[in-house]
């Protein structure tokens, strides 16, 4: 699912022809819509140890996203683009924020995971590329409205921070003062420099084990950057931010005639129910791109499984013609 989302998104800027801008290491804002703006953002390269990163290795780009409208964002799909010195493009990629169910002047973390590119001589993928990067734009790709919120309930108390360890940890409760029973509830935390920008991000898995969390109760969260800070980072955190998210509680007593479901355990991540809203991009955009997507979707596909395929390189440009007499 992933991939194809990555696929009509990636339809969707070449259909709009967008314009891309060069922009430093750590940059602020780029490309936004009329709903949201891409606030800071910073990149590096994915340590051997990184629990978010499809591979060690890859390009990966941290940062956050604004709702600068007046609805409420279902999701916030943003496209990033890593260049060389010569303004070259070298990678593209696409994922959604983490955060859903936006209101207006709400912020959200994402990351984004450049993928590796085909090596046509080695018949492989590699991310040698990446040390050509020189600057990476990140822009706002999608957005897609809701009439659904958050559960307004949940508070972050007794929240700490600490790096007397080495890696800047944070602990903290989130509370149930509201009057509902939620369901899971998980902490989207992003971690900022001295001057505001962004270094690096967490997504918990979710915290209450039983799946549910009833008015009055709280359940403890521990959050560090999701990449390892003492590489990347090097201490330079100061001040972070949290944002609480929460499904909504399942019905107490199935109807009879459905099939009851199991519920998710304390170990799943959001990131494993997120199709829903993934699907929501995909009709929103896919009417008028499918035969866009289906090209784009046969190549991602392909790119996964170059290592073990044997390819041919490309052949040799056809020799010059022969001198004039």
């Amino acid at each position: 699912m992933k991939k194809i989302v990555t696929a009509v998104i990636l339809a969707v800027l070449i259909l709009a022809a967008f314009t891309t801008m060069l922009a430093a290491p750590r940059v602020r804002a780029q490309g936004q819509t009329s709903e949201a703006q891409v606030l800071s953002y910073s990149w590096y390269i994915a340590p051997s140890n990184t629990v978010l990163a499809l591979d060690a290795g890859d390009l990966i780009a941290v940062g956050e996203v604004e709702n600068v409208g007046s609805n409420i964002i279902g999701s916030v799909t943003l496209s990033a683009t890593a260049y060389n010195s010569s303004g070259g493009a070298l990678d593209m990629t696409a994922y959604q924020a983490f955060g859903t169910d936006l209101l207006p002047g709400q912020i959200t973390p994402f990351y984004l995971d450049f993928p590796p590119t085909a090596d046509y001589a080695q018949q492989e993928l590699d991310d040698d590329y990446v040390t050509n990067v020189t600057s990476i734009t990140v822009i706002v790709a999608v957005v897609s409205d809701t009439n659904q919120t958050q559960y307004s309930g949940l508070t972050a108390s007794d929240v700490t921070s600490s790096d007397s360890s080495g890696t800047f940890t944070i602990s903290g409760n989130v509370q149930n003062t509201g009057d509902e029973t939620i369901g899971n509830v998980w902490v989207l935390t992003t971690f900022y420099n001295a001057t505001g920008w962004v270094l690096g991000v967490n997504e918990t898995a979710y915290l209450d084990q039983s799946g549910l969390l009833a008015p009055g109760s709280s359940v403890p969260f521990v959050a560090t950057p999701a990449d390892d800070p003492a590489e990347l980072i090097n201490g330079e955190i100061a001040n972070y931010s949290v944002l609480i998210q929460s499904a909504p509680a399942a019905p107490s007593t199935p109807s009879p005639s459905v099939a009851s479901s199991t519920s998710p355990s304390s170990s799943a991540t959001p990131a494993q129910s997120s199709s829903a809203v993934s699907s929501v991009i995909i009709y929103e955009v896919a009417v008028p791109i499918v035969v866009v997507v289906v090209v784009l979707a046969a190549l991602l596909l392909f790119r996964t499984r170059l290592k073990n395929a044997h390819l041919e390189p490309p052949p040799p440009p056809p020799p010059p013609p022969p001198p004039p007499p």
